[in-house]
């Protein structure tokens, strides 16, 4: 049987710590919930280098955390490698 290549998802936004981390944290437990985990492989990033290593905005953290969702990300700007 072929081997399967994961699906890949790429969240992005100006400063990866608002909306893209957000959103990556969301699909991420959408996916373990479903058990599909596997089957993708999901990041985020910016396209700006202002907040590389920062944590989220607390009102994005406080919004995960409303939901049950926790997340441990550092923003990070989009490169090549992330692409591809």
């Amino acid at each position: 049987m072929a081997e399967r290549v994961p699906k890949s998802v790429l969240f992005v936004c100006l400063g990866n710590i608002c909306r893209s981390p957000i959103a990556e944290a969301v699909f991420r437990k959408l996916v373990t919930d479903q058990n599909v985990s596997d089957a993708w492989t999901v990041d985020s990033g910016a396209v700006s280098d202002w907040n590389v290593g920062r944590s989220p905005d607390p009102r994005a953290v406080s919004c995960l955390r409303n939901h049950g969702i926790d997340t441990a990300h550092k923003a990070r700007q989009v490169d090549e490698p992330l692409l591809f």
